[in-house]
């Protein structure tokens, strides 16, 4: 078989994988299934793609086209021929504003989708909670829908055309046909005119069974779209192909219909003290004509008050609701979607229903509110310990009349199977996805599993909804088709099968002909973890195994727009670049499924290399994934195995050897790092990239400046400690004396807390026991002040995050952890919170007339930008905030040869455009030490610290 697709990377110019590695990281999606794939083919272009069927099609190697892998079915696994489009097929082909549609290709992500559209007043409407990476071609596939259902309809309303392949390698051209035009082209004598006659011929003599077998709620993705030809006598087949999971054919290109952006929006969150009081109130909503009515329970609202990111923006919750529903609005004026949701108030009122109404217009307080909705999935995936909240019951869609009773009958059925469970999602059309909390390593929790579908499906007869609403049918539903369609629809279902896919090739085991739900587990009674020593404690996760396995395969990770996380992904789109890939990666390793190596392989090292630490995912994935933790422990184990090079040395010992240099000797290395020469001999010493130029070294360390001048001026009637870390003792002390200067004139007198390294280089490159050791000692130098209550601040947030998020964690005194979490903090984040007490008599303006802030990866994902905001917000002078996510440094990271070009490109994403348009006024500001070195690299720019840039000015 690696003959087979070794010849065939050779004819592509995309690429191919066929490593174990990679396979594994391809078996699973975000459902409860893992199989591996053949092989992973990523074509550039169409051709491409056909030169990969036409050798799957003679070696009858089954196909899987794919796009995100976040399917909660199971659709976008299985044992074939995976082709990604997602990397290199995903451009926006060409717009029609007049005519109101777009032609893209299959990897085109829906949220870029619309940032491309938002200018001409237009998007693609269907809304997934993953949209910020799901692709269009997966969303077709799929048929999804999302939150605004009520008024778009699902994707199957908004499919125009679509091009696609067989496996046989027939192209077809699917677009909305006329009678007379369908009738000529079931005329053809050819494959087209074959398909088009027989799927005709299979319609029309089941008219009757498909108006009678098809749900009535309009939720419903289940089976193939029979029912879109029964009302019409335009036949458009790109409505069969949406929907049908990838078992008819591979699509290369689609035309999408798209509407006008809605003008005014707003929100209503509603609280109820009981969650079937929450669901009954529906009924009483959509009169309002609400564009969406999304409901969460009490678990994922208590998850979301804890999550770093969801908790800042939980401010509209009043109370401990046991569930709200967030009812959304869209109008014409501001006036009528501000009406709509006061009437809709009253109406609640009258009847007895809720006890809070806050509403929002359009604003952040609005995206407050979405942002809890969308992250909520992940939230509930990322509940701690081995049980989780599986999705296979959760997809029905019910009539909303029915809605109450059925969900209170779920439930009971819960109860009676032993198993809690969770909901969420989108009560306007029926549609609330119930998650059962089982772990399917225990065979009782799989018979579980089985029982509850079972009692689930037979309710979902009985009231006469929708098995499969808008997740699919997938290895989790489809073995109930027969059941769900009778047997003369699902003998229709197979004879469409056969003859799109008369071999059997494309995505097999899907819709028709399926297994049972309990099958290709991911986790099963044989999963078995292998035990694992680590350096951090992983106290709040529970172990170094429930961090891995707190990845669901949601996919965040993989977004391209916003956010931090995950810089390697943003720039090379490469799955296991992901936080995703990764995680699955140590999965598979922990459990041998990659051999006897395990977390010790090169390969696993290989996979790892490119996570820069940022924490973005400790903050940004709805599960709080710690890879930079994780990552760090796998080194470890790494050095341990296989030993350690001299760059790795230097790198463990660089804060040593600041140490020893800064003072008379910087006189001597600084001129000569800068050399050519200097910098080509350790190119080909140690593979530090000879472009770079090494940070020079302080002519006099800042605590000895400290020692000599701060008695003159440092007095106040507070208190306060200054850490005095490695960046700004050693290497740039003006951060040290303006982070004084700028205290003393807040009044604080400041202490200085000159007690050693933060160990963040040793932490960052998984020197995890030399920090743990050497930790120890700065930590104690920091507790004689901490006893005392005194906080201590830091400059550098790569250092403020070493001090009170790695070394707690790895500390075994736990009373000396809680006072490092709650008594260090990032300088900025402690003098607004001084602000808001009210313990300053000074406000803080930029010292130039306008400041752009770029956040650490450290600091954004931790602590936030805030804090420098909130600080000067009174000032008049201009102050914004580069949406930069990474520059691309991350310490070493972007010193190291092999890794240059990538933090050039991450860089270059927005970071280094956004500062060359910037107009000369502005200043940068850049907390991070690496990120100011970064700029400064790839651009003319020369940024300055936050305490550098500001001032403090005395309050009249």
């Amino acid at each position: 078989m690696k003959a087979i697709f070794n010849r065939l990377d050779k004819s592509l110019k995309g690429e191919v994988l066929t490593d174990e590695y990679s396979l594994g990281m391809y078996a699973t999606d975000a459902s409860i299934y893992q199989i591996k794939p053949f092989a992973v083919v990523l074509p550039k272009d169409a051709e491409d793609v056909k030169n990969a069927i036409s050798v799957a099609q003679k070696n009858k190697i089954s196909i899987l086209p794919r796009g995100a892998g976040t399917s909660l079915a199971g659709q976008t696994v299985g044992k074939s021929m995976i082709l990604d489009f997602s990397k290199y097929m995903n451009d926006l082909l060409e717009i029609n504003v007049t005519e109101k549609w777009a032609r893209v290709q299959p990897g085109m992500v829906r949220d870029n989708l619309n940032a491309e559209l938002k200018p001409y007043g237009l998007h693609f409407a269907p809304d997934p909670a993953t949209g910020s990476r799901a692709n269009v071609g997966g969303m077709v596939g799929n048929n999804s829908s999302g939150t605004k259902s009520i008024l778009y309809g699902k994707t199957v309303d908004h499919i125009l055309e679509a091009k696609v392949i067989l496996a046989d390698g027939t192209s077809l051209g699917l677009k909305n046909c006329s009678s007379e035009e369908y009738r000529k082209r079931a005329s053809q004598n050819d494959r087209e005119g074959e398909i088009y006659a027989v799927f005709k011929k299979l319609v029309d003599t089941h008219v009757k069974e498909i108006k009678k077998r098809f749900p009535k709620v309009m939720r419903r993705v289940g089976g193939y779209n029979l029912d879109e030809f029964v009302h019409t006598d335009q036949w458009n087949l790109s409505k069969l192909i949406c929907g049908s999971e990838g078992t008819l054919a591979t699509t290369l290109e689609l035309k999408l219909n798209l509407v006008d952006l809605p003008k005014y929006k707003s929100v209503c969150v509603a609280h109820f003290a009981e969650i079937l009081e929450a669901i009954s109130a529906v009924e009483s909503i959509l009169p309002f004509s609400p564009s969406a009515i999304e409901i969460l329970d009490k678990t994922v609202i208590g998850l979301s008050r804890e999550n770093l990111t969801t908790k800042n923006h939980c401010h509209f919750l009043e109370g401990n609701p046991e569930a709200i529903l967030i009812v959304e609005f869209y109008g014409d004026t501001m006036d009528e979607v501000m009406d709509r949701p006061l009437q809709m108030i009253a109406e609640l009122k009258a009847s007895g229903l809720g006890y809070a109404y806050p509403i929002f217009p359009e604003g952040e307080a609005y995206e407050d509110v979405w942002v809890i909705r969308k992250k909520g999935l992940g939230l509930m995936l990322g509940l701690k310990g081995n049980k989780k909240p599986l999705a296979f019951i959760e997809d029905a869609g019910i009539p909303s009349q029915h809605l109450p009773e059925y969900i209170d009958q779920v439930l009971k059925i819960c109860e009676k199977n032993g198993a809690q469970a969770t909901m969420y999602a989108h009560a306007s059309v029926g549609v609330i996805h119930v998650r059962p909390i089982l772990d399917l390593r225990l065979e009782e929790d799989i018979q579980r599993l089985k029982a509850i579908t079972e009692d689930t499906f037979e309710l979902v007869m009985k009231y006469k909804g929708s098995w499969s609403g808008e997740h699919g049918d997938g290895l989790v539903r489809s073995a109930y088709n027969k059941r769900f369609f009778g047997e003369t629809l699902y003998k229709v279902f197979l004879d469409i099968k056969k003859l799109f896919d008369p071999d059997n090739l494309m995505n097999p085991g899907k819709i028709v002909e399926a297994q049972t739900i309990e099958h290709n587990l991911r986790y099963g009674t044989a999963y078995q973890d292998q035990a694992v020593r680590t350096e951090y404690q992983y106290r709040v996760e529970g172990g170094f195994g429930a961090s891995v396995h707190m990845c669901t395969g949601v996919g965040e990770c993989r977004k391209i727009i916003g956010g931090t996380m995950c810089p390697s992904f943003k720039a090379t789109r490469d799955e296991e670049h992901s936080t995703r890939g990764r995680a699955n990666a140590l999965r598979l390793a922990m459990s041998n499924q990659f051999g006897e190596k395990g977390l010790t392989s090169q390969r696993l090292h290989e996979v790892m290399d490119l996570c820069l630490s940022c924490k973005a995912c400790k903050s940004e994935c709805p599960s709080n994934v710690d890879m930079a933790k994780m990552k760090s422990d796998s080194l470890q184990m790494y050095y341990d195995e296989h030993g350690i090079t001299l760059r790795d040395k230097l790198i463990r010992d660089s804060a040593r050897a600041a140490a020893n240099i800064a003072g008379w000797k910087a006189n001597m290395i600084n001129p000569l790092q800068k050399t050519k020469l200097f910098r080509s001999i350790l190119e080909r010493a140690v593979k530090f990239d000879k472009r770079r130029k090494l940070p020079g070294f302080a002519k006099r360390p800042f605590y000895k400046w400290f020692a000599m001048h701060a008695h003159k001026t440092n007095v106040g009637d507070k208190k306060v400690v200054l850490f005095a870390d490695t960046y700004l003792n050693y290497h740039e002390p003006q951060v040290g004396i303006s982070a004084l200067q700028l205290l003393n004139s807040c009044g604080y007198e400041v202490i200085l807390a000159n007690v050693g390294c933060c160990q963040r280089p040793k932490i960052s490159h998984g020197f995890l026991r030399d920090a743990k050791r050497e930790g120890v000692r700065t930590t104690q130098g920091l507790k004689k002040f901490l006893d005392k209550g005194l906080k201590v601040v830091v400059c550098e947030p790569s250092c403020a995050s070493a001090l009170n998020d790695d070394l707690p964690d790895m500390i075994a005194d736990t009373e000396m952890a809680e006072q490092l979490k709650n008594g260090v903090m990032m300088i900025d984040v402690f003098l607004s919170n001084e602000l808001e007490k009210g313990h300053l008599d000074v406000r803080l303006e930029p010292i130039s007339k306008a400041l752009a802030i770029h956040g650490h990866c450290h600091q954004k994902a931790l602590y936030g930008t805030n804090a420098m905001k909130t600080l000067v917000k009174d000032s008049t002078r201009k102050i914004q905030e580069i949406p930069s996510g990474c520059c691309g440094m991350a310490g070493s990271f972007g010193y190291e040869k092999e890794h240059y070009a990538l933090s050039q490109k991450i860089g270059n994403e927005i970071l280094f455009p956004a500062i060359k348009k910037l107009h000369k006024d502005h200043e940068i500001v850049a907390c991070g030490f690496s990120c100011r070195h970064q700029i400064a690299h790839f651009t003319e720019a020369r940024p300055k610290h936050f305490v550098e840039a500001v001032r403090a000015v005395k309050i009249n």
